[in-house]
């Protein structure tokens, strides 16, 4: 039910994206937009036990349920050389077992409390959260406690999650997407970390337990980590109960490296995956681009918006209501610690294939060589802000905003300040966006496709070279 909420909700947001994108003028006597407000960011309890671990805790009255997140830093950049990937099978066996509870009684006792817990990793953290009804709070966080700081990994529930993550593999590896992906991540980042996107074959069927439990020690130490707990809780309580369940923790095992600066961005390359048979072209293409921390992110985010990071974006409406080439291109920033990811991306008919091309390299060209009309800033500024805000109306999402701001090197109060922040964004800040992170001659490419066919659409823009990632 609060799913389908979300998604209406959604809906309501983005339609007069949709309306905009068609250009249709809106009536006369509506009311203008109301002033943008953001969010109320209520009073954030931060402390540091003895053991260096940080905490913050958020007290949100009115809503029953909370959420314990910790963010340890040591995601896929800090996988091994030769275990590229490996984050993601120890996020997915993390709560399979401890050295006191099974797998079976995590899940029952978590239960008893109207709780659940999960794992995942990123590029630059991994997260344990727990999630559950506020009376549970206690039980949840001793279950997170156990489940981040003694991991059994047993050999058994290893062996299960190593083959289900193969079949997973196997899946995602026939999908074009993914393969675009894995592409360009190689191309752009070369040798730095950045390049992993997922487990490797080799390194899912090379993972051992003792290479689990050795990973672990070198990720989960108390100076690199940050416990965020949101929901109706008393500060006091929680500040003794993590006390209770992690005071004790010490780290173990040598630290993780950390992550060098993010790559410049190279000269145009084309890029071709071949797919035998293919009637499509899937295109992608992007470059690294600012950290969030960079005052050139806010500008950098509302510029994505009106080239192709929204609906009604200037992309969309060129090859798609204009031209028709594809039916629904799109694009994104990702927001990592040392430098993110500008990325843009087109489902196209082969025969379209450099029709599409010339026409996404002319929308990013465009976005340095002029100003963004007055509506466009604006229509821009309200989506960002609009889905922040709506994004962050759940304690989940408050908890992982916090974490990731964390872990991106901003402070806690970052999280009332997007709003803000992105309204100040000027069309001249735009512009300048367009001119530092967007030209076509700065961006990697990749098709994937049917290899003939494909070279043969892409011969004008210069010799593409085939890969496999």
């Amino acid at each position: 039910m609060k799913k389908t909420l979300m998604l209406l909700a959604l809906a309501a947001l983005v339609a007069p994206v949709l309306l905009a994108s068609e250009q249709k003028p809106l009536p006369k006597d509506l009311p203008p937009f109301g002033e943008d407000r953001p969010l109320p960011v209520p009073s954030i309890a931060q402390s540091k036990l003895a053991n260096g671990l940080t905490v913050w805790v958020v007290k949100r009255a009115g809503y029953p349920r909370v959420v314990v997140k910790l963010a340890v830093r040591g995601g896929s950049a800090s996988d091994p050389k030769d275990a590229p990937g490996i984050s993601d099978l120890l996020a997915d066996t993390l709560k399979e077992g401890t050295t006191t509870r099974t797998s079976r009684q995590i899940a029952e006792e978590l239960q008893s409390v109207g709780a659940e817990i999960g794992a995942d990793e990123s590029a630059d953290a991994i997260y344990v959260t727990g999630t559950g009804l506020g009376s549970g709070a206690p039980k949840i966080l001793e279950i997170v406690a156990d489940v981040a700081l003694h991991p059994a990994f047993p050999a058994a529930e290893v062996e299960l999650a190593k083959g289900n993550a193969l079949e997973g593999l196997k899946a995602q590896e026939s999908t074009p997407g993914y393969l675009a992906q894995r592409a360009l991540a190689q191309a752009v980042y070369g040798d730095h970390p950045y390049r992993i996107i997922g487990a490797t074959k080799e390194t899912l069927q090379a993972a051992t337990v003792d290479q689990l439990k050795k990973e672990h020690a070198r990720r989960f130490r108390p100076e690199g980590a940050l416990l965020v707990v949101v929901g109706d809780v008393n500060a006091a309580a929680v500040t003794a109960a993590v006390n209770k369940f992690f005071g004790a923790w010490k780290a173990t095992g040598e630290a993780i490296a950390a992550t060098p600066a993010s790559p410049p961005a190279a000269a145009r390359r084309l890029l071709v995956v071949n797919r035998p048979g293919s009637v499509q072209s899937q295109i992608l293409l992007g470059r690294p681009v600012a950290t969030v921390t960079d005052p050139a992110y806010y500008p950098l985010l509302v510029a994505h918006t009106i080239c192709a990071g929204s609906f009604g974006s200037r992309l969309t409406e060129n090859i798609r209501e204009d031209k028709g080439y594809t039916y629904s291109p799109g694009g994104g920033v990702q927001a990592r610690a040392q430098g993110g990811l500008l990325t843009v991306r087109a489902d196209v008919r082969t025969e379209v294939t450099a029709a599409a091309l010339l026409e996404m390299f002319y929308e990013l060209d465009r976005m340095g060589a002029t100003a963004p009309t007055t509506e466009e800033l604006s229509r821009a500024k309200r989506y960002q802000g609009g889905l922040y805000l709506l994004r962050n109306q759940i304690q989940n999402s408050v908890a992982q905003t916090l974490a990731s701001n964390w872990v991106n090197g901003l402070p806690p109060e970052a999280l009332g300040e997007f709003v803000t922040k992105v309204n100040a964004v000027t069309s001249d800040q735009v512009r300048e966006a367009g001119r530092a992170f967007y030209p076509s001659a700065l961006q990697t490419v990749v098709v994937v496709g049917d290899e003939p066919k494909v070279e043969a659409e892409l011969a004008q823009f210069g010799t593409a070279t085939t890969v496999k990632p």
